[in-house]
């Protein structure tokens, strides 16, 4: 069996979670930049 100590169920778990509130709150700030007035042309 492959080394099971690189990753387990709970480290991949708690990364994929980060992951997806880190890309959403991105995609938040975002929006609120491109979305402010003071940045258009």
């Amino acid at each position: 069996m492959f080394s099971a100590d690189v990753f387990d169920d709970q480290d991949l778990g708690f990364f994929t979670n980060f992951l997806g509130i880190f890309i959403f709150v991105l995609v938040i700030a975002y929006h609120f930049v491109m979305a402010d007035p003071k940045y258009e042309n």
